[in-house]
């Protein structure tokens, strides 16, 4: 089993290619003041809206 095992020729490893398209910049959230939200509410949208930037 061993001698199996030393015959396989190890294969090239195969580059990926780096992407040639670049993301479109992003708006920044807006919330509107008719959904009325409270203060955690709205800090808990924008907390998730900025870790998205990131």
């Amino acid at each position: 089993m061993w001698e199996q095992a030393m015959r396989i020729k190890a294969q090239p490893v195969r580059k990926l290619k780096t992407g040639s398209c670049t993301p479109k910049p992003q708006e920044k959230v807006v919330i509107p003041q008719e959904w009325a939200l409270n203060d955690a509410q709205r800090s808990f949208i924008e907390l998730m809206s900025d870790s998205n930037d990131k």
